[in-house]
């Protein structure tokens, strides 16, 4: 029987310009077991971390950027890994950055990129993640009275 993994999160990073939303894509080296990809931020929990944590942590790592605002985006990422014969979960979390700020990617990464909602979704290889996107585009990132539902403190 599997068994049911949740040890990593889905982080989205975007910024508003003149009303305009924009998520951020990383891309990863070619030389890395999935190189080329392009995707968000996505990291481990480690042992004793809280997920909010691990979020806050997994973005400042992978890009360099502080968040001003974090959001659940209500939604969780599931495959079924075989080499481990485990379903996992992977919550997704939407987080606004500074307009101005400047990603410093990681060394995994060789790319980014500012996208708006159509050229993010070209971009990133799962469905997940392009649903992940557009929920976090029409219920977060646009903003309004539902989006104060899914902020963190």
């Amino acid at each position: 029987m599997p068994r049911i993994i949740s040890d990593a999160i889905d982080a989205y990073p975007f910024r508003k310009v003149n009303a305009r939303v924009q998520f951020l894509v990383l891309r990863r080296r070619d030389d890395d077991p999935v190189g080329g990809l392009w995707q968000a931020v996505h990291g481990k929990i480690r042992p004793g971390e809280n997920t909010v944590t691990t979020v806050r942590r997994e973005i400042a790592d992978h890009t360099g950027l502080t968040v001003s605002k974090l959001y659940t985006a209500d939604f969780v990422a599931q495959f079924f890994d075989v080499a481990t014969d485990s379903l996992v979960l992977v919550p997704a979390f939407a987080a606004q950055v500074a307009v101005r700020a400047k990603p410093e990617i990681a060394a995994e990464f060789i790319d980014y990129a500012w996208c708006d909602l159509e050229e993010t979704t070209a971009r990133l290889a799962t469905s997940s993640q392009r649903w992940a996107v557009r929920h976090i585009y029409d219920v977060i990132a646009l903003g309004g009275s539902e989006s104060d539902q899914y902020e963190l403190a």
